[in-house]
């Protein structure tokens, strides 16, 4: 049972030996005779030694994640074309896996607890900023783990000029600064631009998460949520921040466009200004900083913006990405395999 009561129903089994349970994965299937057989990891994580596996007599399915430009990591297809099913988690990484290697595949995407991210009464908006002593200023939130991926030292750029300019602006990080795989010291980058006074810390660690109610919070202490990513596999705090009616500022990238623009618009997209091609020769894309800092100040100075935005995004998270929505679609997707 989790601390927040969450039961689990379900048996778990260790890692055995070597990572990703490389080394227990056919024994157990040979032992227990699943149904299905699934992965949920980066397709990377499979690499070199995916093609070994016999899945059988269990149904097989990868649901993985695109999150750049070019294709999947550098020879990382065929665990699609191993597998049964293979099924994208965005209408991206669909029609990128479809364009590039001619491989077809199911889509499912990740889903949000609607009845526990939500909007809160204005009044215990204003007393959680109170709290944050973040009264009277605008918030810019961001959730993003530490990681070179999601390019947080654009992030310090953009704070950098849109609080030369406005004074009550203020940057709120959910995210661990001493993050094992942080590639430079968030901290230190955040005094260079002397912003020190411009910015909070959540207090999180990677190891010890929020609680979904403190992430509820959280995410109602933003005004905006700001992702300055090279590229997403989904998005899924884009869709928290939607679920709680704020609006959504994130790179147009990978599958950003349909989670904030595609059945209604719940944010802006800001440009690229290059792209580059990374490890595993995925590309990745660099934003546009004065783009960035144009979109933030548009909805800086438009509180009716902001408030459309967060009810579009609200509403389509209830449409498209709730559980009540999401479950389904595994449970039709298993009984057409299953049956077929």
């Amino acid at each position: 049972m989790l601390k927040d009561g969450t039961p689990f129903k379900f048996h778990l089994y260790g890692t055995g030996k070597f990572q990703y349970g490389q080394d227990i994965i056919m024994p157990l299937i040979r032992e227990l005779k699943p149904d299905f057989f699934g992965v949920l990891l980066d397709s990377f994580m499979m690499h070199g030694f995916f093609h070994t596996l016999d899945f059988a007599p269990a149904i097989s399915y990868f649901y993985f994640p695109s999150d750049g430009g070019g294709g999947l990591p550098d020879g990382c297809e065929y665990i699609l074309r191993k597998v049964n099913i293979p099924i994208a988690m965005s209408r991206f990484a669909q029609q990128q896996v479809k364009e590039v290697y001619g491989i077809e595949c199911e889509y499912i995407p990740h889903g949000v607890d609607t009845k526990r991210y939500y909007k809160l009464n204005e009044e215990e908006k204003s007393n959680i900023k109170r709290k944050w002593g973040l009264e009277g200023k605008f918030v810019v939130g961001i959730v993003a783990r530490n990681q070179p991926r999601k390019m947080l030292d654009q992030t310090i750029r953009v704070a950098k000029e849109i609080c030369t300019k406005y004074q009550d602006v203020m940057f709120f990080m959910h995210c661990d600064p001493f993050d094992n795989a942080a590639a430079f010291n968030l901290v230190n980058l955040i005094t260079r631009y002397q912003l020190q006074n411009r910015f909070i810390f959540s207090g999180m660690k990677v190891f010890n998460s929020f609680s979904y109610e403190q992430m509820n919070e959280i995410y109602n202490l933003f005004d905006v949520m700001l992702s300055t990513t090279s590229g997403e596999g989904f998005g899924l705090a884009a869709i928290e921040a939607m679920s709680c009616q704020v609006p959504v500022v994130i790179t147009n990238y990978t599958t950003s466009k349909e989670l904030i623009e595609e059945n209604g618009i719940a944010g802006e997209l800001v440009n690229l200004a290059t792209e580059v091609t990374g490890s595993w020769m995925v590309d990745r894309a660099v934003i546009d900083i004065k783009d960035c800092v144009e979109k933030l100040e548009t909805l800086y100075l438009n509180s009716s913006l902001r408030m459309k935005y967060g009810e579009v995004g609200r509403k389509k998270c209830e449409q498209y990405y709730s559980w009540d929505v999401v479950i389904p679609m595994w449970n039709i997707l298993f009984r057409k395999y299953k049956n077929g």
